[in-house]
């Protein structure tokens, strides 16, 4: 089984690439044959989706391939997104965007909201809301918030992560493995040649 983690920081050596690379971590303590596809959109460096993307040239050649590539392939997906300004991302909305394809089409996702402060809610509301209309992703209703994220380090967490958080991650990242394993089945009736996009 194979699932991607997406870093949809803009930041280089961001909060949310740290615990994208917790997460992982964490996946492979539960399951250590799983295939994990990590992309750090701020180091990936992807345009925002224009229609160029169909003439395949520059970056939406080998580059936007071999992502698509990666995405197609894997069963489950993990957003790691940081807030920003009380906002998703602009590189986490572009990633749905970009894949039109059926990249994530039918796949479990989870949401995994971090902050510096105490927020995290709104970019998961927000995803929820706008996010799946033609991607067809299925964001499955668990999330996880990780607020004041710097002092977020397992088995030595800063005084303001809760110690119950640790063992939820684990228990959504199950749920996760889950779904992706059990939505298998789903994939053989779609038909996005017909209704390839929401209505």
């Amino acid at each position: 089984m194979k699932i991607s983690i997406i870093s949809s920081s803009h930041r280089i050596n961001s909060q949310s690439k740290k615990i994208s690379e917790l997460i992982k971590i964490n996946l492979l303590n539960l399951n250590k044959d799983l295939d994990i596809f990590s992309l750090d959109l701020a180091k990936s460096s992807l345009p925002l989706w224009s229609p160029e993307k169909k003439n395949g040239k520059g970056v939406w050649g080998e580059t936007w391939n071999s992502i698509s590539k990666n995405l197609k392939a894997s069963d489950g997906f993990i957003l790691v997104v940081p807030e920003y300004g009380g906002m998703a991302t602009p590189a986490s909305k572009n990633i749905f965007l970009l894949c039109g394809n059926g990249e994530i089409s039918h796949k479990p996702g989870l949401i995994v909201s971090v902050s510096s402060g105490n927020g995290g809610a709104y970019p998961i509301a927000e995803l929820r809301s706008s996010s799946y209309k033609n991607t067809h992703i299925m964001w499955i209703p668990e999330n996880i918030i990780i607020r004041n994220v710097e002092e977020f380090n397992p088995g030595s967490h800063g005084k303001n992560i809760p110690d119950w958080l640790d063992n939820r991650i684990d228990y959504v990242l199950n749920l996760l493995l889950a779904y992706a394993s059990n939505m298998k089945p789903l994939r053989t009736i779609i038909n996005r040649k017909d209704f390839g996009n929401g209505m």
